[in-house]
């Protein structure tokens, strides 16, 4: 039957004083039970001379079958077997520690469970403590742990032969498993004996009866300095109080004690040496080092990260519940734009920027899980990283590449049951994890649109920030912080002006690739170090710069003309992907009407145009352009219902939109919208060629233009006092034509 000491009504509820914080009766009785045992192997140790040569000799292969048949498939070694002889264990004495905490913490779950009379839930986050409890645990409850049974494995016999039963799961079981484990469980509630179950997810794992018959769930604590100070003075015997740094135990838990805490180290060893593990752990995370105030470009999501950790610290003070934390994110840009540096910067700071260590963060993805091979390993492994991060609360679990948790009902291939299975566990745990005290998710996705609508919905990722590409101010922060003592008092504007277009990512190699630079010639950075890093060697000709420039301005222009100067920002800085661009750095409002898709065409097209109204011909630097114009015409006259005999049929996913040119009526219509928008680029274009050629002349001679500047160069040109041209470098000289504002490149 249960101990003496667990039956109602015997002091509980009385929690004393140990060592200057305070212990309740439950775990101050499993730490009394510790010491004794580490105090008897200690003597046993000290009374005796070991045969050494004994030691290490092999017990042979008879040895090894004998050894073999008293394995216990579920953990290893027999539960019950003695551990007379065996070092003390600081992992078991942790975990155990922790449990009794669990359960001085809610003494009706323990009367509960003493007394039969409802079974009693124990969420165990941490798969180690889950894996150290089950050798120990049922010491801990009962006289004669020989009389439980685990349901798992046994289904109950005859009630005068039990003490009581236990399941312990870390994984869901399945088909008939699953099934014979709700019927043995639904017995076992009938028995009015004790009954716990332990999982590390439970409402995932355990079976369903145990949850509508269980009063009580309770969850173990997480490792935290006073479990480790009084695990280290259990094994070394000492009583020599130890300081146990809090940041020390972020990146380690109850698993990494075996390794630390051992019965011939002194206690102060000990602490060195889980200092060095958690050091070595931080070492191998990748980490830029960089906290929130120093991230740039992300206004809306240092506006969520605010909000959290002010919620964050008053539900540590006890002032809100976590449902009232703002603890989930979606961030939705495109590559570079330094969503995962968001996240590190967030879990850095989110103890308060003079925090040492800051809250875990556990990084995950769509194919990080899918590594290990089949549809088991990639649900196991998500379970795994989803528990860790439940176990380690507070902490941060980033989820990259969302978007390759697709929508599941366009899902159409031979692998689509693969797909949703994915899908489908991936919701789950996210909404196990919500409903943990202290976890943020944060998940980052290049293409929100591609996501499946139930990640998003209200309980989950509800708030999807939108992070773009950082306008010439962002961006000039951005170089300032990773350049940090370099080129202090140097003016990179310029530098900052060629860089548009360029994501934090991008600055950040630009000033890896200056300093290498510097390095090679042994001497400090320069401007012109970062500057060639920026724009690459200038191997082009002078005729493919000024195409490229024309092309830029093109676009830059007809922008202008439609939005507005705001934002604008165009360069001819190359890069592996393209000789130039030029972008919109403010949001726009989209209506999603014809007009707004129309207009959106037109600057798609312009770069085209303004080539073939100065040049003659357009280059094959117009392919992107027209791509992702034929995909906003697809998208308009299919979304819209503006194509075809019945123009309101759904053809399909407008994100995908490109694939409606399999319709003939489709692409007659796209074939128009686009040659009337192709027609009003170049009317509007010629209309405006003084300023087209002033803004080309700008980009070819400085390599950079803003759309303000712009705005000058069209209202100059509309009141006829164009500012005198300037002459472009490198020699080129302007041909006039039959038109003295028309000019051709070299």
């Amino acid at each position: 039957m249960p101990h003496a000491m667990g039956t109602p009504g015997n002091g509980l509820d009385r929690t004393t004083s140990f060592g200057g914080v305070g212990i309740g009766p439950f775990e101050l009785r499993v730490y009394g039970e510790a010491w004794r045992e580490a105090l008897c192997f200690r003597r046993d140790e000290s009374g005796s001379v070991p045969d050494r040569g004994s030691r290490a000799r092999s017990p042979g292969f008879a040895g090894l079958l004998r050894m073999s048949s008293e394995m216990d498939d579920d953990m290893g070694f027999d539960e019950s077997a003695s551990r007379e002889g065996c070092p003390p264990s600081a992992t078991r004495i942790a975990a155990t520690l922790l449990l009794a905490r669990a359960f001085d913490a809610a003494p009706a779950a323990a009367r509960d469970l003493l007394s039969g009379d409802a079974p009693v839930v124990v969420d165990v986050a941490d798969g180690a403590v889950l894996d150290a409890l089950k050798g120990v645990w049922r010491r801990m409850f009962f006289d004669n742990p020989q009389r439980t049974i685990d349901l798992v494995k046994t289904a109950p016999g005859r009630r005068s032969a039990l003490d009581g039963a236990y399941v312990m799961l870390k994984e869901p079981l399945k088909g008939t498993a699953k099934e014979r484990l709700e019927r043995v469980a639904a017995d076992m509630c009938g028995y009015a004996l004790p009954f716990v179950a332990f999982s590390v997810d439970g409402r995932a794992c355990l079976p369903k009866v145990v949850h509508d018959a269980a009063r009580h769930r309770i969850e173990v604590p997480m490792l935290d300095p006073a479990t480790v100070s009084r695990t280290i003075r259990a094994v070394t015997g000492i009583r020599t109080a130890v300081d146990v740094p809090a940041e020390t135990l972020r990146d380690l838990g109850v698993g990494d004690l075996a390794a630390a805490v051992r019965f011939d180290r002194t206690p102060q060893a000990c602490v060195d040496e889980l200092r060095r593990l958690a050091a070595s752990k931080n070492a191998e995370r990748p980490s830029r080092g960089l906290v929130l105030s120093e991230i740039n470009g992300m206004a809306e999501a240092r506006s969520w990260a605010d909000g959290a950790i002010a919620d964050l610290a008053a539900w540590r003070r006890g002032d809100i519940s976590w449902d009232a934390v703002l603890s989930a994110v979606m961030l939705a840009g495109p590559p570079g734009v330094g969503k995962t540096l968001f996240a590190e910067a967030f879990a850095r700071s989110a103890l308060g920027e003079d925090s040492k260590s800051g809250i875990p963060l556990i990084v995950c993805s769509y194919y990080s899980w899918q590594a290990d091979g089949h549809l088991g390993d990639f649900l196991a492994a998500m379970r795994r990283d989803f528990a860790s991060a439940r176990a380690k609360a507070p902490c941060v679990i980033l989820l990259e590449e969302c978007d390759s948790f697709v929508d599941r009902r366009g899902v159409q291939h031979s692998h689509s049951d693969y797909v949703r299975n994915c899908v489908n566990a991936l919701l789950e745990e996210v909404d196990g994890v919500r409903r943990r005290e202290g976890v943020f998710l944060i998940g980052c996705t290049n293409q929100v649109e591609a996501c499946d609508p139930a990640l998003l919905r209200a309980g989950r990722f509800e708030n999807v920030v939108r992070v773009g590409l950082p306008d010439p101010d962002e961006l000039e922060q951005i170089f300032r912080v990773r350049l940090k003592g370099d080129l202090v008092n140097a003016d990179i504007s310029t530098v900052v002006a060629s860089a548009a277009g360029m994501t934090g990512a991008d600055a950040e190699r630009a000033v890896k690739d200056a300093r290498r630079q510097a390095r090679r010639e042994d001497r400090e950075l320069r401007l012109g170090d970062l500057h060639r890093a920026v724009v690459g060697d200038d191997d082009l000709s002078d005729e493919l710069r000024w195409r490229a420039s024309i092309h830029e301005a093109g676009h830059a222009v007809v922008d202008v003309l439609r939005f507005g100067a705001d934002g604008i920002v165009a360069n001819t800085t190359r890069t592996d992907r393209r000789l130039g661009m030029s972008m919109r750095t403010t949001r726009q409002a989209f209506e999603g009407t014809a007009s707004d898709y129309r207009a959106r065409i037109e600057v798609l097209l312009a770069g085209r145009a303004a080539e073939e109204v100065l040049l003659g011909e357009a280059s094959h630097g117009a392919q992107a352009d027209l791509a992702e114009a034929t995909r906003l015409s697809c998208a308009m006259l299919g979304g819209l219902g503006l194509a075809g005999p019945s123009p309101l049929t759904h053809l399909g996913d407008p994100r995908h939109a490109e694939e409606f040119l399999r319709y003939v009526d489709i692409r007659a219509a796209v074939g128009i919208e686009l040659a009337e928008a192709d027609r009003t680029c170049h009317e509007l274009l010629e209309v405006n060629q003084t300023a087209l050629i002033a803004v080309a002349r700008r980009l070819f001679e400085l390599g950079s233009v803003v759309g303000t500047e712009i705005a000058v160069l069209l209202e100059a040109a509309r009141s006829k006092e164009t500012p005198k041209p300037a002459t472009p470098e490198r020699g080129v000289v302007l041909r006039l034509v039959d038109d003295p504002s028309r000019t051709e490149g070299p």
